[in-house]
């Protein structure tokens, strides 16, 4: 069942287009993936999601309401949340249930219930002005999810935190799926890749792509294998060798990569070539496929750049 469902969305400023035509939905229950690079449109249709501009043509719902006709069907948290320093994180929940009209009871046992899962029941009391980054997501989730949504959207949520608070907040992502359904705009893909169920890809305001995670990476990406050399001289002249076989092949500085299916079928030759070169291979190294190569083929295939 599609709980979010978007049809023919577009959004002007001025001349400038920012959504073209967007039509996308999500299934109830999954971690969503919106990929793109910066100014592709991810903030923009989120904010149009969550009432906070207007659309210039086209309809969306969320869990069956036209036009975000119920906000208490959703939480958000915005790529980059602005608190009252001055406030403790228990007072901040507390005045966010009042806003969602939560019973004094039901908001109490809430804001207990997501301090603990949040990880931030020891700086409950503490001001929000010394929470650390991962503190500041983690506490910003637990307000968009206290009162129970549908949905939640996420802009950006690890995009400006260290190792330690984008891993502290993947792995609360990954706890919350259980609880609802989540649509996180992303342009880090390994964290994508490892974390949402579904993605699609925008650029320039219309999607490019959308499918399951698994299914893109099997349809849309092949694994590859990566030859070091001792020097770039060897490099990019094996790969003038292996392009004059008819192959396809890339180098970057010392490395000549290939799919892996050009080299299951062609290892013997490929190795002969290097042999007959005299050209030292350091390292031969098997990759999987990767969301980042589905997400270069889409962007580049439509003539796009990522600037």
């Amino acid at each position: 069942m599609a709980i979010i469902e978007v049809s023919n969305l577009t959004k002007r400023y001025g001349s400038v287009q920012a959504l073209d035509g967007v039509t996308l939905s999500v299934e109830e229950g999954r971690v969503f993936g919106f990929l793109g690079p910066n100014g592709a449109g991810k903030t923009t249709l989120i904010r149009i999601l969550t009432g906070l501009i207007s659309a210039t043509s086209g309809t969306f719902r969320i869990n069956g309401q036209v036009d975000d006709g119920s906000k208490g069907s959703f939480g958000y948290l915005a790529q980059q949340p602005s608190y009252y320093s001055w406030m403790t994180g228990r007072e901040l929940l507390d005045l966010s249930g009042s806003l969602y009209g939560m019973e004094k009871n039901e908001k109490g046992r809430r804001i207990r219930e997501m301090l603990h899962l949040c990880g931030i029941e020891e700086a409950a009391d503490r001001r929000i002005g010394g929470y650390s980054g991962g503190m500041r997501q983690r506490l910003g989730i637990a307000q968009a999810i206290l009162h129970s949504p549908k949905v939640v959207f996420l802009d950006e949520p690890v995009s400006a935190l260290d190792p330690v608070g984008r891993k502290e907040v993947l792995s609360l992502i990954a706890i919350l799926r259980e609880r609802t359904t989540i649509f996180m705009s992303s342009h880090i893909l390994d964290d994508v890749q490892r974390t949402c169920d579904e993605v699609a890809i925008i650029n320039k305001g219309s999607i490019r792509i959308q499918e399951k995670t698994k299914t893109l990476l099997r349809l849309h990406a092949q694994p590859i294998v990566h030859m070091e050399f001792e020097s770039k001289t060897a490099a990019h002249q094996c790969l003038i060798q292996i392009m004059e076989m008819g192959l396809h092949a890339t180098v970057s500085d010392f490395t000549v990569s290939i799919s892996s299916e050009t080299y299951a079928q062609e290892s013997s030759r490929i190795l002969n070539l290097i042999g007959n070169g005299g050209w030292k291979l350091e390292k031969l190294e098997h990759q999987e496929a990767t969301l980042e190569d589905v997400f270069m083929h889409h962007i580049q295939e439509a003539g796009d750049d990522l600037s």
